[in-house]
């Protein structure tokens, strides 16, 4: 089968490109829902949204309803899929989506296209989230998760080609990976990749939030590539996600030292990042200048801070794949101690590039779950979540939060912060 080869990420957009079509052309999406156990979805209908380019969110753009069959074909116009016939990043992103089960799973998949396309099928995951006491707290058990969408007969793929060693490596849809959704309210209070069942959250995890309850999400992103009749070429390059319903976990009982804190920098007023909110904000930029490279937390007093749980933390990758969590702490906020140092990424170039490829060129997903759960980022723009064990040999005042990556030239530089939802810092 015939492939395109990518090389680097300014090759993807080429190589799915098509020939000209006219606004008012005909295109055709095809695909298959399926319930749980297999067996046709049909009678409900499926909901569709399209993202509205000048507001960046998703509105209502129709519903279908399957064949006894499950199959379903959406017809649209060429002009509502594609504003621009040369831009990749002029196609429209859709969703379609399955109804909730009684039980809150679904599936929906994110997409953008041009011409004729065979989406992956939709069918619910048969997981749900387990949680019982023990000694040492909740626990949650899961499933694996659902495998990658079979690739359609008439689909192809790309293929990346290793710098360092010739090797071909096709770019199927990625394999889901279980991921532990916790939420609180509606703001998301915690992820984790689930590696292995069951999962305990600390105490320090669940701090003091009220109401917090856990699902299970999975996701597989791909692109395929087809010929359709009249067109040179036609591409989907979709995110196709899956969630469960929720289960209850008891409220944790926590309260961090870091509660109200003022830090440096802040927006204005009361700092954001320690009020408890989950809500997740932009680090302050000035115009023409990079975000800030540190966020630095004010204690009520000197103490000796034993642990710290960082929460939805986005920042500017570096280009080598090995990224640093560094938290320091200092007396006077002039001399400052080591506190923890905590691998984010430690990758070798060639999954580096395939990371780069497959999740950071145009299938960034949107986060705009039809089921209303929020982004669901992977690769390496995941948000950093993490609970860190602290070891100070003195007091400290203030507590000190940077991201350290190692430059083109292999030297360590700190990395510019974008968004964070809450930093704690416990005694």
């Amino acid at each position: 089968m015939r492939r395109a080869l990518i090389t680097s990420l300014a090759l993807v957009a080429s190589a799915v490109t098509g020939c000209q079509r006219y606004p008012e052309d005909p295109v055709f999406v095809y695909g298959r829902a399926l319930r749980r156990d297999g067996t046709p979805h049909s009678g409900e209908p499926l909901s569709i949204q399209r993202m509205d380019p000048a507001t960046r969110s998703f509105q209502p753009f129709g519903t279908l309803s399957p064949e006894p069959s499950g199959e379903f074909t959406l017809e649209l116009l060429y002009g509502e899929a594609v504003t621009d016939t040369y831009s990749f990043r002029d196609m429209n992103r859709f969703t379609l989506a399955l109804p909730l089960d009684a039980d809150g799973s679904g599936a929906f998949v994110s997409f953008l296209f041009q011409d004729d396309v065979e989406l992956p099928t939709l069918q619910p995951w048969d997981a749900h989230p387990v949680v019982s006491m023990g000694a040492q707290g909740p626990s949650v058990a899961f499933p694996s998760a659902p495998p990658a969408p079979a690739q359609p007969p008439t689909a192809d793929t790309m293929e990346m080609q290793d710098g360092l060693t010739g090797e071909f490596i096709p770019l199927l849809a990625t394999d889901p990976k279980p991921l532990l959704w916790v939420m609180s309210g509606d703001s998301l209070l915690w992820r984790e990749p689930g590696t292995t069942s069951p999962w305990t959250p600390g105490p320090y995890v669940l701090e003091d939030f009220a109401g917090p309850r856990v699902l299970l999400r999975a996701a597989s992103r791909g692109t395929w590539l087809y010929s359709p009749l009249g067109s040179e070429m036609s591409s989907v390059e979709f995110q196709l996600e899956w969630r469960t319903g929720a289960e209850p976990l008891p409220a944790g009982t926590l309260r961090p030292l870091s509660r109200g804190a003022a830090c440096e920098p802040s927006p204005s007023g009361a700092c954001p990042w320690t009020d408890g909110l989950l809500t997740p904000v932009d680090l302050p930029q000035e115009q023409g200048l990079p975000r800030a490279k540190s966020l630095a937390v004010t204690l009520p007093q000197p103490d000796m801070p034993r642990r710290a749980v960082v929460r939805g933390l986005s920042y500017v990758p570096g280009p080598e794949g090995k990224d640093w969590l560094l938290l320091e702490g200092s007396a006077d906020g002039e001399q400052w101690q080591s506190l923890a140092r905590v691998t984010l990424q430690d990758l070798t170039s060639r999954e580096r590039n395939l990371l780069d490829i497959q999740f950071g060129f145009n299938v960034q997903s949107t986060g705009d779950s039809p089921y209303g759960d929020g982004p669901l980022p992977l690769g390496r723009k995941e948000p950093v979540f993490q609970d860190v064990p602290l070891t100070p040999t003195d007091p400290v005042r203030f507590v000190r939060l940077t991201v350290q990556t190692r430059g083109y030239n292999g030297a360590l530089q700190p990395a510019e912060l974008q968004t964070l939802s809450e930093l704690s810092i416990f005694e």
